[in-house]
């Protein structure tokens, strides 16, 4: 019986850990300015959740949540893009909410701009989002699905390593671009620094554009990570 129970208690906690992973605390401007604090759900299983509107519980509800397990239906709040600026989380992490017109979307209606919620990577004259695929419902790719069939570890790895990167310059879009479908030089041309140093190569960008990925419509973390590395030279 004792064993019974401490295998119950085990499996109790566990559950309430994988739960909260899912709840991460920080802080939510909304649209007039004024900021709540909260703990927003975060699933890369699922998110197209969160880019399509926020769904957070107080802190108050978080704490009951971490005696008992369980959020109820009513302890949840939900918002939309169009509601809020953003939201920042106690990590570190940023989303803002932006318009984006997905013209690779899987969706007839992807021509149609649509106010999302976009993690945002980086910020000043020039800001990134990236923009995770969905992982249920008709716009679901092939290769999602694929992912979906080896189970959430798969999945959440080929979410995050397979995403569109948009780009925004100050005074020049309206709204946020993929990366893929930009002239270079629009965006950096006017910083020589930069532009003598993509060309050299020392970000290590160019070597992203290879023969496979010339028309590809997502990109990965190496190429994220090379992108940020000359957006952190260029926003300085």
């Amino acid at each position: 019986m004792k064993k019974l129970l401490c295998l119950a208690l085990f499996v109790f906690t566990i559950k309430i850990s994988a739960q909260a992973q899912l709840y991460n605390k920080g802080a939510i401007t909304l649209k007039n300015g004024k900021t709540i604090e909260g703990y927003v759900q975060i699933d890369y299983r699922f998110p197209q959740r969160w880019q399509n509107g926020i769904t957070y519980i107080s802190p108050k509800a978080y704490a009951k949540f971490e005696k008992k397990g369980k959020v109820k239906g009513g302890d949840k709040e939900d918002l939309k893009p169009k509601d809020i600026r953003g939201f920042e989380l106690e990590n570190g992490s940023k989303y803002t909410s932006v318009k984006y017109t997905d013209l690779f979307s899987y969706s007839k209606t992807g021509i149609i701009p649509r106010r999302r919620v976009f993690e945002q990577i980086a910020d000043g004259k020039i800001k990134m989002y990236k923009f995770y695929s969905p992982t249920t419902g008709k716009k679901v790719s092939r290769d999602v699905m694929d992912a979906r069939l080896e189970g959430d570890g798969a999945l959440i790895d080929y979410i995050q390593n397979n995403f569109q990167l948009l780009i925004q310059k100050e005074g020049k879009d309206k709204d946020p671009k993929n990366v893929m479908s930009i002239n270079m030089l629009n965006y950096i041309g006017d910083n020589d620094e930069v532009k003598t140093n993509y060309d050299k190569n020392l970000y290590g960008l160019r070597d992203q554009f290879s023969t496979e990925k010339k028309d590809a419509k997502f990109v990965d973390k190496e190429y994220e990570a090379a992108f940020l590395r000359l957006l952190a030279d260029y926003n300085k």
